[in-house]
């Protein structure tokens, strides 16, 4: 994780309002609007990461696994806990994708950090497929081919760590060939019901007969 900190130290840190909420980005890592294809060589970058809003405040419309929530390190020391996020629950998912230009020969290093304004939930980092279709954004192509999330095996290959309080996402990615990318899903809040103006509830004969009594009282009192 060495290369992880050198890089954020030297990297310039902004925040973006996003579609979403605002991040903070530091490193090798840009923010863009959701592209029309993430497939290989199709959104390329030879320098930078990319990191897009897929859905916002989205309510899952069946339960969803991820692969890694705990803190720390992921790498090639490390096991991942997955656990599942149940239907009904309200997160917002992003989308980091790192691809260089066919024909680069020499592997490039990207390395930054992206601090949220809500709690990592969990990432994903290899299996894409069941929660392309949950959270994926609406009109982007998402990779198809097997082995486009992080190579955790390889000591000098890819990493990622979520911080102690679960609100920042460091990475450190060796890009050649397919593409780098994961999945980060964050808290969301839950959409607020819409509030129909209430239907007035029909007056029964005994309430208009109190109602008129009432009235008639008040007007001989007056009298």
């Amino acid at each position: 994780m060495k290369s992880i900190i050198t890089a954020i130290a030297a990297g310039t840190v902004l925040t973006f309002a996003g579609q979403s909420s605002a991040l903070t980005l530091s490193g090798d890592v840009n923010m863009v609007f959701a592209p029309a294809s993430v497939q290989e060589n199709d959104r390329t970058n030879n320098r930078r990461a990319l990191l897009f809003t897929e859905q916002a405040d989205a309510t899952l419309a069946s339960n969803m696994n991820v692969e890694a929530y705990l803190p720390g390190v992921y790498d090639s020391s490390s096991a991942a806990a997955g656990r599942t996020l149940a239907a009904g629950r309200a997160v917002t998912s992003y989308f980091l994708h790192a691809d260089v230009a066919e024909g680069i020969n020499t592997p490039k290093r990207m390395s930054g950090s992206i601090t949220f304004n809500d709690k990592i939930l969990g990432v994903i980092f290899g299996n894409f497929a069941a929660s392309d279709a949950l959270v994926g954004a609406a009109g982007t192509a998402y990779e198809s081919k097997i082995g486009h999330g992080l190579d955790l095996s390889d000591p000098n290959g890819d990493s990622f760590r979520i911080s102690n309080n679960r609100m920042r996402l460091d990475f450190d990615f060796l890009v050649s060939g397919i593409t780098d990318q994961i999945r980060i899903i964050t808290a969301g809040n839950a959409p607020l019901a819409i509030q129909e103006n209430p239907i007035p509830e029909p007056v029964t004969p005994a309430l208009l007969a109190m109602g008129l009594g009432s009235l008639a009282l008040r007007r001989r009192h007056t009298a």
